[in-house]
């Protein structure tokens, strides 16, 4: 029974208000576990390959620095290749220099990462793959506790490169560091 203009979805009770349109009632956004499947390893490798790409054109500025104190140490050598002590020491001291610009810039470059993984739950990679590591209630994980999953991803792998592999065999296609710190990730 219907009285009067009604929203679709709403058919009046006798006697009572109705129920109530469809929809009512979800919950907002963000509650609850996300609607994402899991990522694949493919999706999760290739923003992998492209979150170190990122990090390694931050080293381009002190490799280049490198590059130029061994062109200038190579053009102040004598013929049997003996560099004087002022050019050497102006050679170690410049490619010392840029072993710190590729430092910086790779650990400023990592820091930035770690903050869009906190902040968004995907980092540039991520961003370009459609991929999101979140809580299990469908947040990003914050600073803190992204920084923590990556340090602790590194060095796991570092220790032994097969861990990168367990994904792959996991049910909830969750790494070692997934597993430590609850977090999926998600096709997004």
């Amino acid at each position: 029974m219907s009285y009067g203009n009604q929203p679709p979805g709403y058919e009046a009770q006798p006697g009572g208000y109705g129920a109530p349109p469809s929809g009512y009632g979800a919950p907002p956004s963000g509650y609850g576990m996300p609607q994402y499947a899991y990522a694949g390893m493919g999706k999760r490798l290739v923003a992998v390959i492209l979150d170190r790409i990122v990090v390694s054109i931050a080293a381009i500025p002190g490799i280049i620095l490198v590059i130029i104190a061994t062109a200038g140490a190579v053009s102040t050598a004598d013929p049997q290749g003996r560099l004087r002590d002022e050019a050497a020491g102006a050679f170690v001291g410049a490619v010392l220099f840029g072993y710190l610009v590729i430092f910086i810039g790779a650990l400023i470059l990592g820091l930035y990462n770690i903050y869009l993984l906190g902040r968004d739950g995907a980092t540039l990679g991520k961003r370009w793959m459609r991929v999101k590591v979140l809580d299990p209630s469908g947040q990003p994980l914050g600073f803190g506790k992204a920084f923590l999953r990556e340090l602790v991803k590194w060095l796991l792998g570092g220790l032994c490169f097969l861990l990168y592999l367990w994904p792959l065999f996991d049910n909830e296609k969750q790494g070692l560091w997934d597993k430590l710190f609850n977090t999926h990730v998600y096709d997004a």
